[in-house]
């Protein structure tokens, strides 16, 4: 359901309006709800918890008046945020202090046997972990939400709570079901990490011949990607992709040379 601020931030009876805001983003969006006296209470996640440490760059809650709720509708509307990992928003009829418990407990979460820093509050995790949801997550990773307002590259949409999803409260860590796992395997946004993260590990690990390979500049990223896309072709997870994977992909495509330099590559 695409929606605008306006309709979604009028819908009063959902709740209370609260916003997990991602401050790491460029143009930390807090600075523009303090400047606009947006904001009715407001708390870093990380404080007081094991993540405390990272509190100045953790994300932060915030819970909106109610007054300035017309105001903000109209600058969002005119004035969105530059950054699409700014985070998203949500209606809520749960009390403040029980926001705060659940979103500090759900920091962690088990994935693939290991537990894990969640990131939820960044909006390119939740655009697609959210909508593949059931029922039971409903109920206990998003237990506070009434509904929720994403934007995305393909513009806002609005995800709203399962009739039959009973708000429920477990004292264990959450697992991610393999039903999120592979929304997320699936996504655009991992696969852009998984090339990211090889990208870094490849600069530290070979610099030379990273610089080499990355000249024009971005061209080291293309050739990941393009390997990648061909071990993909050869139904080979691209998690897997390491050093020597990489490596050999150049020489099969004779895009290095026996010295590890570069050759004639298009």
């Amino acid at each position: 359901m695409a929606a605008t601020w306006t309709e979604w931030l009028r819908n009063t009876e959902k709740g209370d309006v609260y916003f997990l805001l991602n401050t790491l983003i460029s143009g930390n969006p807090v600075n523009r709800f303090y400047a606009n006296d947006w904001i009715e209470e407001a708390l870093p996640l990380y404080a007081g918890t094991r993540l405390s440490h990272l509190s100045s760059v953790g994300p932060l809650i915030i819970k909106i008046k109610w007054q300035a709720l017309s105001a903000m509708a109209k600058i969002l509307e005119t004035e969105p945020f530059s950054d699409n990992s700014w985070g998203w928003a949500y209606h809520s009829t749960d009390s403040w202090d029980n926001q705060i418990t659940h979103w500090q407990k759900y920091q962690f979460v088990m994935f693939e046997g290991e537990e894990r820093i969640f990131r939820l509050f960044d909006a390119r995790v939740a655009q697609v972990i959210i909508p593949a949801c059931t029922t039971a997550d409903w109920s206990y990773l998003l237990m506070p939400v009434t509904d929720c307002f994403i934007s995305t590259s393909q513009g806002n949409v609005i995800i709203t709570r399962p009739g039959s999803a009973e708000p429920k409260i477990s004292s264990d860590c959450f697992v991610l079901g393999a039903h999120l796992c592979r929304a997320w395997d699936q996504s655009a946004q991992c696969r852009v990490n998984m090339a990211d993260n090889f990208y870094i590990q490849f600069w530290d690990e070979f610099p030379e011949l990273a610089l080499t390979l990355d000249e024009p500049e971005g061209r080291l990223m293309t050739l990941i990607n393009h390997s990648m896309d061909e071990y993909q072709a050869d139904l080979i997870h691209i998690a897997y992709l390491n050093n020597d994977m990489f490596i050999r992909y150049l020489k099969k495509n004779n895009l290095t040379d026996d010295k590890s330099g570069i050759t004639d590559a298009s």
